[in-house]
């Protein structure tokens, strides 16, 4: 068992490096989605290089070279980064730097990035370029709230790759930085880091609400992003007037590292504050599993059926092989990023078998990677937590 232990652990390092109305009746979100078209997502190379806007708050002090540190500050800082898209951009991929002068690179980049004064400035922004876009083509903004073991720029490219693969419109596209070490041996530092981080994730997702005005805002927490977010939700629940409530369209727990029971208390409240959310966990996670034995007791994101059952939410188990050892996979896996898209879109996913399935109230999908080390390094479920919000 020890040596399994450090073999996981060994290779998490290198891993964990809407409601519409028409006139005055409602619409339901079956009907809704039966008038609008499945969505789907590209898996041509990208023709042309591109620049792709997202907008930002970080709680990371300014560095000298006009970007952000790894070192916490006491405020929420705004601004607008332009992220390189090359062409020969695979859909799911940061892309290669090239080697060889012959070989296109077709790494995301970091281009620029102009910050804002303030967060009224931030909040002008976001409602000037909204009112430019038409109404049907941006009625949604998207907020990524990225993991452990990310530097500014990493967070931006990541957010950039996410909205352009789901054809997020321009300036839509939102991410909020908390101060990660982008180093994997400073995990605790970034436990610590993203528990202080809950009161300003909290005053930036006011921002987005107030700049968004009568759009839907959609969450995208990522790994450790899950912790700021929950703390989140709660506090506002707990510090807030029903009529001041935050509320969300879809909220994504992605490779949540979170603890179960945790997660079993807590979870319910995405009821209160979001229209549907999903939680996508994977066997092959080792990241989330290495969390899991760190910390004794297991984490959401990881498990070969659901390790937290909540009436209300979703849960979608992931088998896909092609990331293994897998983190990214909800950002890089095809037909995960399908889903999420369907999900934005439509607020219903478009979840076709036989690719698909459907068995004891949760999903699935792809299956069981063969072969003894990959069945013995999997992450099983051991027991599920039933939790009826009621």
């Amino acid at each position: 068992m020890g040596y399994l232990v450090r073999l996981i652990l060994a290779v998490s390092t290198t891993v964990l490096a809407g409601c519409s109305t028409l006139g005055t009746r409602e619409i339901s979100s079956a009907e809704l989605a039966s008038l609008t078209p499945p969505a789907t997502v590209s898996a041509e190379e990208t023709k042309e290089d591109r620049q792709y806007p997202v907008l930002y708050g970080t709680t990371r002090a300014p560095s000298g070279d006009g970007t952000y540190s790894d070192q916490r500050d006491v405020q929420v800082h705004y601004g607008k980064v332009m992220v390189k898209i090359p062409k020969g951009h695979v859909t799911g991929s940061l892309g290669k730097k090239a080697i060889w002068p012959w070989r296109s690179d077709t790494h995301l980049s970091v281009q620029e990035i102009t910050p804002l004064r303030s967060q009224d400035d931030f909040v002008g922004l976001m409602q000037r370029s909204l009112s430019n876009i038409r109404q049907t083509q941006s009625d949604y903004v998207v907020v990524f709230i990225h993991g452990f073991n990310n530097s500014f720029n990493d967070a931006a490219i990541r957010a950039a790759q996410i909205g352009a693969d789901l054809d997020v419109p321009e300036n839509n596209m939102i991410f909020f930085s908390w101060a990660a070490r982008s180093s994997i041996d400073q995990y605790t530092v970034d436990e610590a880091t993203v528990d202080a981080s809950e009161i300003y994730l909290r005053t930036f997702l006011q921002s987005v609400i107030q700049g968004a005005g009568t759009r839907q805002v959609h969450v995208i927490a990522h790994s450790m992003g899950n912790r700021a977010l929950l703390r989140t939700i709660v506090a506002s629940l707990e510090n807030a007037s029903a009529a001041q409530h935050m509320q969300f369209g879809q909220i994504i727990l992605a490779a949540a590292d979170v603890d179960r029971d945790l997660f079993a208390q807590l979870g319910p409240n995405y009821l209160k504050v979001a229209q549907r959310t999903t939680v996508y966990l994977s066997p092959y996670d080792y990241a989330v599993h290495a969390s899991g034995l760190v910390h004794a007791y297991p984490r959401v994101g990881c498990g070969d059926v659901p390790q937290v059952m909540i009436k209300g939410i979703d849960n979608v188990v992931s088998f896909i092989p092609d990331d293994i050892p897998a983190h990214a996979y909800f950002a890089e896996a095809l037909p995960l990023l399908v889903d999420i898209k369907n999900l934005i879109r439509r607020n219903t996913p478009e979840r076709p078998a036989p690719l698909w399935n459907y068995n004891n109230g949760f999903w699935t999908i792809g299956e069981a990677v063969p072969g003894a080390l990959a069945n013995r390094m999997r992450c099983k479920t051991q027991t599920t937590l039933h939790v009826n919000a009621g």
